[in-house]
This record gives C-alpha cells, sequence and structure tokens, in this order.
C-alpha cells in the first residue's frame, strides 16, 4: 500500500488516532503515489498525518544536498528554485527573494511547532546571501536585494527585481531579528524601507502606487502594475509596530498602500503582477495576491471596514476562478492563468485561510471545505523517491517537478497555520504550539511541562497539549478569562492562550489527561 521508500511516512490511519481510528478506510484509487484515504462518509482523509509531512519535509530542508558555488558547497536551494522529478539538482533561475520570505516563515512556525533549532542554519544561510547582494549605494533604488536570479549560481547579480519581493525580504529580515535578536536585520530592513518609500506613488486602476518590476541600476520601470500591494503594507506595517514610523511617514505609506488595494483590486479583482518568472501581463491572474491579502485582513480587521465580508469575496473568487477541479470533494486549487495547473502549496493556502474564516464565522461547511483541501494538499507530499525520512515533495496533481517554493517553503507553513485553526489535525499524543500571532522565539517541550517566550508582548497562541495545564505567564497564574482548555470538533487537548504585557508562558500539568468536558467544567 505504501511504497518501501515511505516508511517513515506513517500512515494517517495509525497517526490520527483518536480522530479517525476505525474510520478511515483505503479506497484502492491513486492520487499521486499514495493510496486515496476516505472517512466512512466518503470524505478526504490526509494519506499520512500533516506532523509527518510536516517534519520529513523539513529533514529534506535541512539536510539539503549541496553543489558546488564560489562560495564553497551550498545548497540548491541557493542556486536554483527547481529540481528534477525524482529530487536531483536541476539548474533553474532562481527566485531568492520570494523564497527567503517563505522560508523565515516556514522557521518561525516550525521551530514553534518542534522547539528544533536545526532549521535555522540552512535558513540564516538563505537569508545572508540575500543580503550580502544588496544593491551599491549610488543606484536608483539603494540598498535594496535581488530577488531574482535569472542566471542560477548561487550569485545574485541581476538588475531587475520585484518590489513587492524586496519587501517580502524586508519582513524576512523583521522576523529573523526577532527570532535572533540581531541588529544587522533589523538595519538591513530600515535601509530598505527607506528605499520602498521614497518610490511610493498615487496609484489608479493601471499603475500601483509601487511598480511590479523595476531596473534596480537605472530606476527604469519595467512593469508599472501588480496588485500585489499586501506585502509592502505588511513590511511598513512591522516597522511601525518596532517604533520605526520615520517620523509618521511609514504608517501613512501603508494606510495609502492598503487604500489602494481597498479601492482598485478589491472591487475589479485584478489580481494580477506575482510570478516573476512570466512575461508582463496585467490579465494573467493569480490566486496568491488575493488569498494573502485574505489573510492579512482577518488579522486586521480593524483595518478594512467589513472585513469578514471582502475576506468571503475573496475566497469565493478564487474558487471560482482558480477552484472548480474537486477530488473527492475537495477544491484542487491552480497557480495562474498562464500556470492553470493545480498546486498543492495553493490549495494549502487557501484551505489555511479558509479554515480561519470559518473558524470565526463558525460555517461549519466551509470548515469541513477547508480540512478537505488540506487533506488533499498532502497526496504531492513523501513522494516515491523520498529516502531516509527526507520527504522529496511533487508540486501538486499534474505538476511533479520539486520547487523550493511550492514544495517546501510556501507549501508548510500553511499546513502549519491550517492545524492551528483545525487543531484535530495535529497529533493527539504530543505537545506542540501549533500557531502563533507573535514570534516564538524560545520554547521548550517536556512530557508535561511547556515554556515558551514570545517577542511581542500580547498576542494569541493555539496549542494541543496531552495534560490539563496551568497556565503561568511572566510567572503568575494567567486570568483564566484569557485562556481556554478543551475539545475542538471532538478531539481534546486544545489550548488558546491570549497574552496582554506577558512574554513568558509556563504550562504545568496538574492532573494526567482526563476527559476534556470534565477539565473545562471545572474552570
Amino acid at each position: 500500500m505504501f511504497p518501501k521508500a515511505l516508511l517513515g511516512c506513517i500512515p494517517c490511519i495509525v497517526l490520527f488516532g483518536v480522530v479517525f481510528a476505525g474510520s478511515a478506510t483505503a479506497s484502492g484509487d491513486l492520487l499521486l503515489d499514495h493510496e486515496v484515504v476516505l472517512d466512512e462518509e466518503g470524505r478526504l482523509l490526509p494519506w499520512t498525518s500533516l506532523h509527518a509531512i510536516i517534519v520529513e519535509s523539513m529533514n529534506f530542508v535541512v539536510h539539503c544536498p549541496t553543489h558546488p558555488t564560489r562560495f564553497g558547497a551550498d545548497p540548491w536551494y541557493l542556486i536554483t528554485s527547481k529540481l528534477n522529478e525524482d529530487g536531483t539538482f536541476r539548474r533553474n533561475q532562481n527566485n531568492q527573494g520570494s523564497n527567503a520570505y517563505y522560508a523565515v516563515e516556514t522557521l518561525a512556525r516550525y521551530y514553534a511547532y518542534t522547539g528544533d533549532r536545526q532549521a535555522f542554519n540552512g535558513v540564516r544561510l538563505l537569508v545572508d546571501r540575500v543580503l550580502h547582494y544588496h544593491t551599491p549605494g549610488d543606484w536608483a533604488w539603494p540598498n535594496v536585494p535581488r530577488t531574482q536570479d535569472d542566471t542560477p549560481d548561487g550569485e545574485y547579480t541581476d538588475e531587475w527585481s520585484g518590489v513587492d519581493k524586496m519587501c517580502m525580504v524586508g519582513l524576512a529580515y523583521i522576523r529573523l531579528f526577532k527570532l535572533t535578536g540581531e541588529s544587522r536585520y533589523l538595519d538591513a530592513a530600515r535601509a530598505l524601507a527607506q528605499t520602498v518609500a521614497a518610490h511610493v506613488a498615487d496609484g489608479d486602476a493601471e499603475r500601483s502606487p509601487l511598480p511590479f518590476r523595476v531596473n534596480l541600476r537605472t530606476g527604469a520601470v519595467l512593469d508599472p502594475y501588480t496588485a500585489s500591494m499586501i506585502f509592502p503594507v505588511r513590511f511598513f506595517d512591522a516597522l511601525t509596530e518596532l517604533g520605526y514610523t520615520a517620523g509618521g511617514r511609514y504608517p501613512a505609506v501603508r494606510d495609502a498602500l492598503l487604500d489602494w488595494i481597498v479601492r482598485y483590486p478589491l472591487v475589479n479583482h485584478r489580481w494580477s503582477g506575482y510570478y516573476e518568472d512570466v512575461q508582463p501581463n496585467h490579465e494573467n491572474l493569480n490566486q496568491h495576491i488575493p488569498v494573502e491579502t485574505a489573510r492579512y485582513i482577518l488579522r486586521h480587521p480593524e483595518r478594512v471596514p467589513r472585513h469578514l465580508e471582502h475576506v468571503a469575496a475573496l475566497l469565493t473568487w478564487v474558487l471560482h476562478r482558480f477552484g472548480q477541479t474537486q477530488r473527492y470533494g475537495a477544491p484542487s486549487i491552480r497557480e495562474q492563468d498562464v500556470c492553470f495547473k493545480e498546486m498543492s502549496s495553493h490549495t494549502a493556502r487557501y484551505a489555511s485561510v479558509l479554515a480561519r474564516w470559518a473558524a470565526e464565522t463558525d460555517d461549519t461547511a466551509r470548515q469541513a471545505e477547508a480540512r478537505a483541501a488540506l487533506a488533499l494538499a498532502t497526496y504531492s507530499a513523501c513522494s516515491k523517491y523520498s529516502r531516509d525520512g527526507r520527504a522529496v515533495n511533487y508540486v501538486g496533481i499534474g505538476y511533479v517537478n520539486p520547487w523550493f517554493s511550492d514544495s517546501y517553503f510556501d507549501y508548510l507553513p500553511h499546513l502549519l497555520d491550517g492545524m492551528a485553526a483545525l487543531p484535530e489535525l495535529a497529533p493527539a499524543d504530543a505537545n506542540h504550539i501549533l500557531g502563533s500571532d507573535g514570534t516564538v522565539v524560545a520554547v521548550t517541550y517536556g512530557p508535561k511541562r511547556i515554556e515558551y517566550r514570545t517577542f511581542e508582548p500580547t498576542g494569541s497562541e493555539t496549542l494541543r497539549i496531552t495534560f490539563t495545564p496551568r497556565v503561568l505567564a511572566n510567572g503568575q497564574d494567567l486570568d483564566p478569562s484569557r485562556w481556554r482548555f478543551g475539545a475542538v470538533h471532538g478531539a481534546p487537548g486544545a489550548l488558546r492562550i491570549h497574552r496582554d504585557g506577558e512574554t513568558q508562558i509556563v504550562l504545568e500539568a496538574i492532573h494526567g489527561r482526563r476527559d476534556a468536558a470534565e477539565a473545562e467544567a471545572e474552570r
């Protein structure tokens, strides 16, 4: 049933234990290399646990093979974006800017989830390489990263970049500063922000406030339009939250960019301008920008009136344009008009945002849709070419050649975000932080004790744990109104914590695992 190469990926019938025990059956059908697993009502289940996929995929990244460059032996993701079907090296243009962003986002979630610091080394190597090739100070766009490498050799010397990708790199710098405390990343983000802010202009339906592609040396605009303004919004937002406002300039820029999004793409749905490896085409729409815009709106509802309506409209638009293909009742999301292929990263992205929206609206039908989409997104992972517990992941159904973006960095965060919104998908027999709207900078897991520290003093975390907890914050019992422990969708052990002025959280077992309803009744 399961290829020998995948013996490290244990079937979900076993790993999901309490949730799916006795209800999962193999259908006899195949999706890519895996037999389709359905529940007793015929609904699609993951072929193995999300946990197994996350861990084995990170094993591939952490132990990524190397290729010689002028820097020495470079992990493949510093050189190329794409591999051969069997996971062997293939030289291809590289998209190191967006990869740096998603690699750091993967790292932040994975470290909080596991406490494993091995992943820091490779991610920092990628970010440091991008930082090494910032543009000279006398260029039209000084002190900014080269986000695309059309001569893939581990040296990022191209003279053009995508402005939204610069801001994604800036977000990576800020997050890595929070994770490591190293000020050089924050310094790089601040210098980058000065350059980007200087180029913001009034936008309209034909020209975005920041262009899509520019010549970094001359300043020539190579493509004037992209709907991908949500990453610049988030970049200036992140600096403002750290107290770096440039005398009020940065929050004003953020608000102006967000206002443009509300006035134009949220109305006309002209969601084009994200993928750098395609020719300029403003009619080439994609799913990435609207779903990531929806994610931001959910996280900052105070900034967009009628936020739930806007998120619903964005998700519906993506589903109708890119998700009409159904696989065992699950929507399979295609990437963009000119690459109209089903991809698991995009299916997982859609599912993670849909799950959060459905939780806020108590829409059980859309929660089921999100659960099915996350299940579908597992079938491209741990292909038959995987070895030694290191997952070689396809991109998706009909697109097998692995990409470091779609198969790893821009895939794994969405699985973790999906588990945070649907804790029943997390392991029932282990302790994990499933998600945080802040940055977990230190975490220690024990059988009946968890300690973690966050960068931000205010925020929320979602966990699934094996014991009934006492919750302490900064050494004191946390007000019971700010945490909730119990069952979610029939699965015990879900814990949600809201911090307000606290960065240090300790969870201690006060009893062994009991019925979640009993524990909740005592509270």
